[in-house]
């Protein structure tokens, strides 16, 4: 059953979720992840009212509920001009990384706060090339952020030569009482690429990479190390350019 009503959060079928998330309440009453998905389902029908009252159960069961937290501003500016709702009935993505095609990115310069606390995971978003930046947007066009500069850079390229992208949001995180900054996150992956560029990933693995040192087994000794090794010699057998 919960397999159910996620999927059908999943394919926007909202009506169908608010049916098969009453269903698990009947047995449980106490599933908080079901609350949670009943109130997203009620806000999306229209049902403030009810939405509200799913989303402060969960708050009496658990107060630390971040989605129930959020979802609670989220009814609040339901009614607003600056709450964005997305219609579309795409399916939506399952977040699953593949290397060159998918990258998940948290973006930089965010947008009014009002905007951010309207969106979801799962959300569309819009990717879109400026001149010196790569912008998101909603789908009404309401600023979100921006893809980091050494991404951005690589993404402008590519849209300019015709490749073509889809993008969701994945995670929010506003700011709360311990002050922690609002972040976002959104998951893009590659549909097509142009001519141009069809033999080269969107996004290949960063160069930056993080090197784990690894000692052969053989070269394991149950003695006690030798702490009067220098700092060069150990410097010598970290080198990444030691690792085969």
């Amino acid at each position: 059953m919960p397999n159910q009503a996620i999927s059908a959060a999943m394919d926007r079928n909202w009506k169908l979720a608010v049916r098969l998330n009453l269903q698990i309440l009947k047995s449980e009453p106490h599933d908080t992840q079901a609350l949670n998905r009943l109130a997203r389902a009620y806000l999306e029908t229209g049902h403030k009212v009810k939405a509200q009252t799913a989303y402060k159960q969960v708050l009496k069961i658990d107060r630390y509920d971040s989605i129930a937290t959020r979802g609670l501003q989220q009814v609040k500016n339901a009614g607003s001009a600056l709450a964005t709702v997305f219609a579309s009935p795409a399916a939506l993505p399952q977040f699953l990384e593949e290397p060159g095609i998918t990258r998940t990115v948290s973006l930089s310069r965010l947008g009014d706060p009002k905007i951010l606390s309207a969106l979801r995971p799962a959300d569309p978003v819009l990717v879109t090339a400026r001149q010196h930046c790569v912008s998101v947007l909603t789908p009404q066009k309401q600023y979100l952020g921006r893809l980091p500069d050494d991404l951005a850079s690589r993404m402008r390229t590519l849209l300019k030569a015709g490749n073509v992208f889809q993008a969701w949001v994945k995670s929010v995180e506003l700011q709360n009482s311990d002050k922690t900054k609002p972040g976002l996150k959104i998951f893009i992956r590659e549909v097509s690429r142009g001519a141009k560029y069809k033999d080269s990933p969107s996004f290949p693995p960063t160069e930056k990479l993080t090197y784990v040192s690894f000692t052969p087994p053989e070269l394991v000794h149950q003695e006690k190390p030798n702490i009067s090794t220098t700092g060069e010699d150990t410097a010598e057998v970290d080198s990444p350019e030691q690792i085969d």
